[in-house]
């Protein structure tokens, strides 16, 4: 059995996400999690984590999600052992708790929380040379754009980034995380991001960076 996650664009209106999870079932696709990402107007983002029985593919994993409603499989990737999403957070704290001197780790956790690639923390100073960490810096909400050198340092050419502030006064780092996947960060991703880089703000774990 193989683990995939799959992001999903769906009609907002009643009985379409039971018609996508019907569809998989008659696959043979066993749903494992479910995280709603996004409620945008008329559409809703979820991102599934499912078990793919041998000979489905996710080609056909695609076709019976369009049949049935998803305006766009937005991604698809192999995932590993599924398990709950605040345990996950947790773990990612302790890692960096633990170890509050290794910036790898911080970045791993940073991008963990966001279902990104990268991550990383950034000084406020050096953090300005970039319009995206300004504006996240100047009000106080994250701020997603395209990938690139003038975007982040993360050294991504294309894909998308997300700057984020901790929440407070005078904060003295940003959190910058960077995804190849031509899929945006949701409003969800955001919120944690911003979440996780304040609780490391508030126990000191910022200031030891």
């Amino acid at each position: 059995m193989t683990n995939l996650r799959l992001r999903l664009e769906l009609v907002d209106r009643p009985g379409v996400f039971a018609g996508a999870t019907a569809a998989l079932a008659a696959l043979g696709v066993d749903l494992l999690a479910v995280d709603v990402l996004e409620e945008n107007g008329p559409t809703v983002i979820d991102e599934l984590v499912v078990s793919l029985p041998p000979g489905v593919t996710v080609q056909d994993v695609e076709d019976v999600l369009r049949i049935a409603g998803a305006i766009e499989l937005l991604s698809a990737s192999v995932d590993g052992p599924t398990r709950d999403p605040v345990v996950r957070a947790l773990d990612h704290a302790v890692t960096v708790l633990t170890a509050p001197w290794d910036a790898a780790a911080k970045g791993d956790a940073l991008a963990a929380v966001a279902y990104a690639d990268v991550g990383q923390l950034v000084d406020v100073g050096e953090a300005a040379r970039f319009p995206l960490a300004r504006r996240a810096l100047e009000t106080q909400v994250p701020a997603a754009g395209r990938a690139g050198p003038a975007s982040s340092p993360l050294g991504i050419p294309s894909g998308w980034v997300l700057w984020v502030a901790q929440a407070g006064p005078d904060p003295a780092f940003l959190a910058v995380v960077g995804r190849r996947l031509n899929v945006r960060f949701s409003a969800a991703e955001a919120a944690r991001l911003r979440a996780f880089a304040t609780l490391l703000g508030s126990v000191g774990v910022i200031s030891a960076y």
